[in-house]
């Protein structure tokens, strides 16, 4: 790998570490609000009687927001779905392959469905001027999910595809394991 090569993913690398402290610490804090909300809905419901409106919507709100921003944090750390266990048996170079294109496939994903989709469905749910039932919120703020975790998806994805690209293949011998 030459320098200049090492140097980029080493940008990258720094930029993700950094995107997903911030992840993680939102995750957190929504999820603790997503925690205390559901509480003060099961008390107000028990004890008071009737269950606060706004707990039930506002729930449903920062599940969304936690789901795709921890879907965000999972490509972050590579802890997303995948079936290794085919691919491993693969030849270095064909296993290379395989990690680019999945790569490739997921960037795809990742920019139609979170970033054009949701953009425009937030779009036009802005236009439409819709309100939340119970929170004084537009209700375009709860589609805002999809194209801000779809961003750092895309970034996730593309520092993945960087390195994939210009990782050297390895075959399972240099790693420690044997080839049958």
């Amino acid at each position: 790998m030459s320098a200049s090569e090492n140097q980029i993913l080493s940008a990258a690398v720094s930029v993700r570490r950094g995107l997903t402290r911030i992840l993680q610490w939102v995750v957190i804090v929504l999820m603790a609000v997503l925690v205390l909300d559901v509480i003060w809905g099961v008390i107000s419901r028990y004890a008071f009687g009737q269950q606060a409106k706004w707990s039930e919507e506002l729930a449903r709100l920062l599940l969304v927001w936690v789901s795709l921003f921890g879907a965000s944090v999972a490509f972050s750390m590579k802890a997303h779905l995948g079936l290794d266990y085919f691919a491993e048996k693969l030849h270095p170079d064909a296993k290379k392959l395989n990690a680019i294109l999945g790569a490739g496939i997921a960037l795809a994903f990742a920019i139609i469905v979170f970033l054009i989709g949701g953009w425009t469905l937030m779009q036009k749910t802005l236009a439409s001027g819709q309100q939340m039932v119970a929170l004084p919120f537009p209700m375009w703020v709860k589609y805002a999910a999809l194209p801000l975790s779809g961003v750092f998806m895309v970034v996730f994805l593309l520092e993945q595809l960087l390195e994939r690209c210009f990782e050297p293949a390895v075959s399972s011998d240099e790693e420690g394991g044997f080839r049958a």
